[in-house]
């Protein structure tokens, strides 16, 4: 509602100058700040031919036709009046600005006890500039205004970065300060990097990705079996999918966000588990039937596993899109799309794939070589493998002996080496009340996760405008936010006295700066006074009572268009009329300006924000500006752009504990309907629950908060720990014999999938870990956390609870012994 009546009018360049060593009000300093603000002026954009002067608004009365904010302005920006003067501090002195309003063009000042300002460490030059946007695709854009701030910025670029601390920006080269500059495109540009900067490192996941897949999907360096080509076709599958979902979601028109990068880091782990789930089963089909049979007998057992996983991250995100986060109801409809095509694609594309290399297998044909036959080498030797059998040497295998374990070295290691410790009674029991008490503690820790504003937070590490943000919270952040207070419809006239009051009534207020200085800014106070100042001044004849309001309606509309083109000029953008060439039909809105009480600072001097406090002050100001019945119209109401943040800090906790509820109560449900069994749904749900707890414990441990991008990876993690666990619970329902027994099987069956399948998500997003881009990070902190807890409680917490309580399998289910797996193409010989 504030930008209908009130769009945006100005664009804002900022230009800190810190002092390298003394005080920036020296005479030496000021006049290398003039010199800076000559080039600034210099400055023309090629594309429009614009100027700071034909670009900026008019500000008159200063000594300088635009609207600028600096000390400069004491010297009307004119270097030669700087030169010519031998004092400038005490010019500065007696220039009649408040202690205040120095405090807002210089920071670090020091003042005597007589509020004599003394030395300063930085110097701040603001530039207003007009706006001349225009609408473009759908949004806005100023090409005009953007054109000038290339040249703006550039203009402070230097060959070598200036770097304090971890930081480094560019600067205006000067021997007397480092120049920090900012400008309206900014924010823009480091998110345009940003993503700039996601595309290597998506090539550089898939990369990664594909020369896991290449190792572990087949046998490892082994000529006809290592499935090189078909590691290939699960990354073509996946990339399908995500084109799909994104072009899904956009048909919907959902909108796309910086965050929207993640998601093929989540699509890859998600695909290639579900990739070496089908292939496990596969393999563990009998090599004699016909092909088209295996594929359908894999497909159909690990098909199962798989669509529990799928359906269920389906619909945990899509239950999302109700979110009352935009970013993350978009997200979640991209994701949704996009894991819903891509359980298709792995059944069907993946699986056609899947059929051509068993074919290519049979042919003994090489793997990337399919068009090449390989034939068997008489020249074998007898070498030894883990299970304490002897087999004949492979001639196709090039390096690295093939395990004798169908599952791989992973699966040998969880069949017969940790499942027969695991399964048993006191290890067990041991390894549950761990767990219980890690969530325990997790539970504690998340209790007390803060809740952070992460608008800023996408901004690079090392950008030229983090640091300018820095710099201007180190030296302005005390400084007040600025709130307005809109009033819209109604007779003005009529309430004049309620326009008036507005001053007294904000000041009682504990969260308001003082309004008796300029830290209020009223366009009907200045009326007030220009109408008993008289017509001179009004530019009218207006008649008033004693309390300075006017008595006539004509009068007071003709009067208030007549200053607002005059003396009162700088109110015309705080008034808007009904019908801007008829002042007597009204004021259609006007809004009046303070300032909240500044933040505070921690030990560090960083600024605290309290979610709490910012949105009691936000609710407060709102219902008290909504009680005030004597102004114009009946909606009046408080804006900053500031709400924006606190609306977040408002349903922040909410929206998390209302999406992450919502998808566990999907992953409860869905398994519950395709696992067909209540107590095996339960331990999933139980085991999920356990991990999204953990995660959440561990995040505030790590030092991470609640933002719109954490709810999202905690979205995602719900996801992700599904897999973990559905895979063992369902394999563990097809199994016969004890407990015990069926726990050492599944492990022995799915656990090398699930555990190939999490390392291949944490390898996704492993080159993350270094980003320097805050959603990169969080994704890489959520995911390694969702990935080591998710493992350790589907391959260790989970066995060890169905060792003690896991239900009776499926009915009809037969128990088989185990065979030596033929991916070795040799056979079992007597040892010699």
């Amino acid at each position: 509602m504030y930008d209908v009546h009130f769009p945006p009018t100005s664009r804002i360049e900022t230009a800190l100058l810190e002092a390298k060593s003394g005080s920036v009000l020296d005479k030496a300093f000021l006049t290398a700040a003039m010199e800076m603000h000559t080039k600034v002026e210099a400055l023309t954009s090629i594309k429009y031919d614009d100027t700071l002067r034909t670009l900026c608004i008019a500000k008159f009365g200063q000594g300088h036709p635009c609207l600028i904010n600096s000390v400069l302005s004491f010297w009307s920006f004119d270097p030669a009046l700087l030169a010519a003067d031998a004092n400038p501090l005490a010019t500065i002195n007696v220039g009649g600005k408040t202690q205040d309003d120095l405090n807002r063009m210089v920071g670090g000042a020091t003042f005597a006890p007589d509020g004599t300002l003394v030395s300063a460490k930085a110097l701040s030059i603001m530039y207003f500039l007009m706006s001349n946007r225009v609408q473009s695709n759908g949004g806005y854009s100023d090409p005009r205004g953007a054109a000038w701030e290339k040249e703006y910025l550039e203009l402070f670029m230097c060959d070598e970065p200036i770097c304090e601390g971890n930081r480094c920006a560019c600067g205006y080269e000067s021997s007397l300060f480092k120049a920090f500059a900012f400008a309206t495109r900014s924010r823009g540009d480091a998110f345009g990097n940003v993503i700039q900067g996601d595309v290597g490192l998506i090539n550089g996941a898939f990369a990664i990705i594909i020369i896991f897949m290449v190792l572990n999907l087949g046998g490892l360096c082994h000529k006809i079996r290592s499935r090189a080509l078909l590691a290939l076709g699960s990354v073509l599958s996946i990339v399908l999918a995500g084109a799909a979902g994104y072009g899904l979601a956009m048909y919907c028109q959902f909108i796309y966000t910086p965050v929207m990068s993640v998601l093929p880091f989540v699509l890859l782990g998600i695909g290639v588990d579900d990739s070496f789930v089908i292939m496990n089963a596969l393999d563990r089909v009998d090599k004699n039937l016909p092909i088209p049979e295996r594929i359908a007998k894999a497909i159909a057992h690990a098909g199962a596993s798989v669509m529990v996983t799928s359906l269920t991250d389906f619909v945990a995100f899509a239950i999302s899109v109700s979110s009352g986060l935009p970013a993350l109801s978009a997200f979640c409809m991209y994701a949704a799309f996009s894991i819903i095509v891509l359980f298709f694609l792995q059944i069907t594309l993946f699986g056609a794939f899947a059929a051509l290399d068993a074919r290519r297998v049979a042919a003994n044909r090489i793997d990337c070589c399919p068009c090449l036959c390989r034939r068997g080498c008489p020249c074998c030797r007898i070498v030894a493998l883990e299970d304490g059998k002897v087999y004949e040497k492979d001639p196709n295998q090039m390096c690295f002996p093939a395990s004798g374990h169908v599952g791989g070295r992973f699966g040998y290691l969880l069949e017969k080496k940790i499942a027969p410790v695991l399964v048993k009674t006191p290890v067990a029991l041991a390894v549950v009340a761990v767990a219980l008490g890690f969530s325990g503690l997790c539970a504690w820790q998340a209790s007390v996760l803060p809740v952070e504003d992460a608008s800023g937070k996408f901004i690079p590490d090392d950008s030229y405008a983090l640091a300018s943000l820095e710099k201007q919270d180190e030296y302005f952040g005390d400084q007040g936010q600025s709130v307005y207070i809109v009033t819209q419809g109604g007779d003005y006239f009529a309430t004049q006295s309620g326009l008036t009051s507005i001053r007294a009534r904000l000041g009682s207020l504990w969260y308001i700066q003082d309004t008796a200085g300029d830290k209020f800014d009223s366009w009907a106070d200045s009326f007030q006074g220009a109408i008993r100042a008289g017509p001179t001044v009004v530019g009218a004849n207006v008649s008033f009572n004693s309390m300075g309001h006017a008595t006539n309606q004509v009068e007071y509309y003709a009067g208030l268009k007549a200053w607002l083109g005059g003396a009162g000029k700088s109110y015309a953008k705080d008034v808007k009329w009904v019908d801007d060439s008829n002042p007597q039909k009204g004021v259609a809105s006007s809004r009046m300006s303070a300032e909240f009480k500044s933040y505070k600072r921690d030990v560090n001097g960083k600024l605290i924000q309290d979610a709490d406090k910012a949105i009691e002050i936000m609710d407060g100001l709102r219902d008290t500006v909504s009680s005030w019945k004597d102004m114009p119209g009946a909606d009046a109401f408080p804006y900053t752009f500031q709400f924006l943040s606190w609306e977040v800090f408002r349903i922040i906790k909410k929206e998390l504990l209302v999406n992450v509820g919502m998808c566990l109560a999907a992953v409860f449900f869905i398994t519950l309907i395709l696992l067909a069994h209540p107590w095996t749904a339960f331990l999933v749900f139980a085991i999920v629950v356990m991990v999204i707890v953990d995660v959440l414990g561990c995040m505030n441990m790590w030092g991470l908060a609640i933002d719109n991008v954490s709810v999202i990876q905690l979205v995602i993690s719900v996801g992700l720990s599904v897999d973990y666990a559905a895979h063992v619970a369902h394999c563990f329902m097809t199994k016969a014999g004890t407990r015990q027994e069926r726990v050492i099987d599944t492990l022995g069956d799915v656990g090398s999938a699930v555990m190939k399948g999490g390392a291949s998500t944490f390898l996704a997003v492993c080159l993350l870990g270094a980003s320097k881009s805050y959603v990169f990070r969080v994704l890489f902190q959520t995911f390694f956390l969702t990935v080591i807890l998710g493992l350790s409680h589907g391959l260790l917490v989970m066995p060890a609870i169905l060792s003690l309580v896991g239900p009776e399998g499926y009915s009809g289910t037969e128990r088989k012994d185990k065979v030596v797996a033929p991916q070795t193409l040799g056979k079992e010989v007597e040892a010699a």
